[in-house]
């Protein structure tokens, strides 16, 4: 791990520790460290991702994702983000948030349209994908925040 990916995590306050997930996977695990995370009142595990391969294959191969479980893309700094659902066969929703974890926008994702792309707004650090409507049913909205369990 570099240590700019560390300093990321630390940011979001992450200590990163290998938790049990209940996805289904068509092919390996997109990563094997994860976080877990609060948004409102619900906690949620997810992997972390930020190395090149993790970051463009992302939830490609995975068949279903339990309720409260995601993924988490630690982003490069200065750069213009575009996310795909190449290769993803689940509804998602993705909430872009800037590095103190507040949310800047929110969109659901349609499976099987490679040829959409989202993009992220200025100011992205991370990136949660979760279950579509995922946002919507916990209350959570643009300017909430989401931060590392205590």
């Amino acid at each position: 791990m570099k240590f700019r990916h560390l300093a990321a995590l630390t940011i979001l306050g992450g200590i990163c520790v290998v938790t049990a997930h209940s996805a289904l996977f068509a092919s390996s695990p997109p990563s094997s460290i994860s976080v877990e995370l609060i948004a409102g009142d619900k906690a949620i595990d997810a992997w972390v991702v930020f190395a090149q391969e993790e970051l463009e294959q992302g939830l490609s191969g995975v068949l279903w994702l339990g309720e409260n479980e995601g993924m988490i893309f630690v982003l490069p700094k200065k750069t213009q983000t575009k996310f795909h659902m190449k290769g993803v066969t689940i509804p998602l929703s993705i909430a872009y948030l800037n590095w103190r974890g507040k949310i800047l926008k929110i969109e659901d994702m349609e499976p099987k349209t490679p040829e959409r792309i989202y993009e992220a707004p200025d100011g992205t650090r991370y990136a949660l994908e979760m279950n579509q409507g995922w946002f919507e049913r916990n209350g959570l909205k643009e300017g909430d925040r989401i931060r590392r369990k205590s």
